[in-house]
């Protein structure tokens, strides 16, 4: 194991890194997708980093029907929403007909993947916080990037939505979440299992949070989900999901 490996894993050495704001200074899940190289064997969908196996499955749709009922609720038809973390445009393209959707990512190869399939939409590539947008959305998405974004730049993303969205603009966040009192101390920096409590407080600077709660089977467990779906491996069956409206 490499001495990078060995320090991002350390929760004592991440959270001084993260009181001194320097653990955005080398994000290795940044330069993994920036490094991605499409994979034509696989399917989009495992080259977007989801298996095909039934649980899987079935959490994605759960995840796919709550998104497209929260967006109809609030939006109008062509309405404009960002893909944070589009991947090869999976969402893109269950959404292309309802919506103008722009697709964000840090890598090139899921940009160009996305853009092959969806020639009309626009993409960015790029760091999302960093990025200038001159076009304002009515809602933002993202499935399971969340984890990637740095704990000292939390606030910051949370800005960032809000200064893309119009009045009253729409955030629907999926994420992994903290799964044992372990987790609050981050001890893997490259893939943050954030507190359900800790992404409320920090959003609610900038949104009104309407929802925040298990993804797959809509538990509140606020803190930490002490009784996650017990797995060999993570699973997109533990998340949570942050519906919120922007002050």
């Amino acid at each position: 194991m490499s001495l990078y490996a060995l320090l991002t894993n350390n929760s004592i050495v991440n959270t001084i890194l993260i009181w001194l704001k320097l653990d955005a200074k080398k994000e290795l899940p940044a330069g993994h997708w920036k490094a991605f190289v499409y994979n034509p064997d696989k399917s989009i969908q495992q080259n977007a980093g989801f298996s095909h196996t039934p649980e899987v499955e079935e959490a994605l749709a759960i995840v796919k029907a709550k998104l497209k009922l929260t967006l109809s609720t609030y939006l109008k038809q062509n309405d404009t929403v960002i893909d944070f973390g589009c991947g090869p445009g999976i969402y893109i393209e269950m959404l292309k007909n309802q919506y103008q959707v722009i697709g964000v990512d840090v890598s090139e190869q899921m940009i160009n993947t996305a853009n092959k399939k969806l020639p009309t939409n626009k993409f960015y590539l790029g760091n999302f916080i960093t990025l200038h947008f001159p076009e304002k959305a009515q809602a933002l998405y993202s499935i399971s990037v969340l984890e990637y974004v740095p704990v000292s730049q939390l606030d910051v993303f949370f800005k960032k939505c809000a200064d893309v969205l119009t009045a009253n603009g729409i955030i629907f966040i999926q994420y992994p979440h903290a799964l044992s009192k372990r987790d609050l101390y981050y001890p893997d920096r490259n893939y943050i299992c954030y507190s359900p409590q800790k992404v409320s407080e920090v959003a609610s600077t900038y949104f009104e949070v309407m929802e925040n709660k298990q993804s797959y089977d809509g538990r509140e467990t606020c803190v930490v989900d002490l009784k996650p779906y017990p797995t060999a491996s993570k699973t997109f069956k533990n998340g949570y999901l942050l519906i919120a409206k922007k002050k």
